[in-house]
This record gives C-alpha cells, structure tokens and sequence, in this order.
C-alpha cells in the first residue's frame, strides 16, 4: 500500500532521535518489529500486517480536551481493515504475543508524542481478556518507552477491560501501573454480570460506560431508568465516569443526566470541541 512506503524524514512533528530509540527498544526484544514512517505517522510491521494508531478527542463536561484515545487499527497489504483484536485471536506463542503488546504500546505512545501538543494526556486500552498475564510483562517496557520519549506517567491513562477469568491480573495491572503514576479507568461497564464486583475489587479511578449499554438505554426505557439510577450513585461514591461512542445530542443529554464527566465518539458537537481545543492547545 501506498501509504506504508517509508519516508525519507520523519513527519512534522517527530523526533528521529526518540523514533530511533524505540526501534532499538523493539530491535532488542525476542521477537523485533519494525517501525516505518510516511509523512503523517509512524506505523508498524507485523507478520505480514500494518499497525497503525488512531486517536479520537475526550472531553469534559466544559469542552475542554481531557485526553486522546488510542486505538489500533490492522491494515492488510491489499487494504483490507481488520478489527483491532484480530491479530490476538491468531493465539501467537508468548515471544510473538509480547512483541505484538509491545509494538502496539510503542507505536501508540510515538504517535502521541509526535501529534499532540507537550501535556495532552492519551489514553490507552489495556485488555488481559486478551492477552492474560502478558499484560504485566509490559509494564517495565512501558516505562522504558516513557523515558525515552520524555513524556511524563502522569499524562498516560489505561482503561482496564477484565472478566472473572482475569481479575486477579487486572488487580495486579491496577496495582503497578498506579505506582507508577498513571490513571486507570475500568472500561466496557455494564456488559458483565459482576461489574460492580469487579469495579469494587480493582478499585480504578473511574469507569466507562460500555457503548452497547449507552446504545441500549437510548432504545429501552428499563435500560434508561436503571443506568440514570445507578451511574449518578457510582459518581457519588467519587469515581469518573465517562461515555463513549456518543453519536448524538440526546445521546450526550443522557451522559450528562448520569453525571459523567468525560464525553467521546462521533458526535459532531463533541468532535468540534475536542477538534477547537486541541487547536488550542497547540
């Protein structure tokens, strides 16, 4: 593809120094992966597929830019797009599995330097459904990446998807990654049977509201009526709540009326706030 044709410099933006730096990193691991750039964006190489990441604006409840949200996103040589955890359910061997977490985690925190201005925080998912106690296996490397890119722990938020197979890794993830400075958040909320269990055990400091659940309200008054009961309570208690995938007004409305404090998705108001702040940011 077109697109992943390497660059001859860097992109506006990108320091090649630290580009170069998370190369090695990933060069010195048992599985390397390679990083290219165009003149947009650093990507990745992996078996055979392009890595890339993708950001959408989260804002508070006065417009401003809280955070950035990452996502990846798989591209075939024959631009075919696959979903983001496609390549976790090929159940690659550890070597193969970690060097995938780690490619995801350095492409993410390079493109979040080069593109947002000095302080804009990012967030990025962390998901042991997917990758069980591997998770934890990066938690060192994340904090080698930092310091090579000179970006503070502090601007760095997880939001943290667990089930039952996987609370005990999710505690511990909680765990290290806070002693380090970061921001968690528990994410798809609603979606499980023992969520509250879990959000109680994990102890974040905040949770996001499963899309299917924000749709679901949207559709059914008994939806409706249990999350405007239950969410604001969750708030009370001091945990931020935020909603995502918002894709209208009355869909923002009812964010609001649960007392979430964090707003994304493809909703024209809120991609013009976060666009205008983040503008201004720079």
């Amino acid at each position: 593809m077109k697109r992943f044709q390497q660059g001859k410099a860097p992109p506006p933006g990108y320091c090649s120094r630290q580009i170069d730096a998370c190369q090695a990193l990933l060069a010195a691991q048992a599985c390397p992966v390679r990083l290219g750039w165009n003149a947009a964006e650093v990507f990745a190489e992996f078996d055979g597929w392009w890595l890339t990441s993708a950001f959408t604006p989260v804002v508070d409840r006065a417009g401003r830019l809280a955070a950035m949200a990452a996502r990846l996103h798989i591209h075939g040589h024959f631009g075919q797009t696959l979903p983001a955890d496609w390549l976790f359910a090929l159940h690659y061997a550890e070597p193969e599995t970690l060097a995938l977490l780690q490619a995801v985690r350095v492409l993410h925190l390079l493109n979040h330097r080069g593109r947002h201005p000095p302080g804009t925080r990012v967030r990025l998912d962390l998901d042991p459904r997917l990758c069980h106690a591997r998770s934890l296996r990066i938690v060192d490397f994340t904090a080698d990446v930092l310091e090579r890119l000179a970006l503070p722990a502090s601007d760095v938020d997880f939001l943290l998807f667990a089930d039952a197979s996987t609370l005990d890794t999710a505690r511990a993830l909680v765990t290290r990654y806070r002693a380090l400075g970061h921001g968690l958040a528990l994410g798809g909320f609603g979606t499980g049977a023992q969520d509250l269990l879990h959000l109680w055990q994990t102890e974040p400091d905040g949770l996001v509201l499963a899309p299917r659940i924000m749709a679901a309200a949207f559709v059914y008054p008994v939806v409706r009526e249990a999350v405007l009961t239950l969410m604001p309570q969750l708030v009370a208690q001091g945990y931020t709540l935020g909603v995502d995938d918002i894709a209208c007004g009355r869909q923002l409305r009812m964010a609001r009326q649960m007392g979430a404090s964090r707003y994304a998705g493809p909703y024209e108001g809120l991609q013009q706030q976060g666009g205008l702040c983040h503008a201004a940011a720079s």
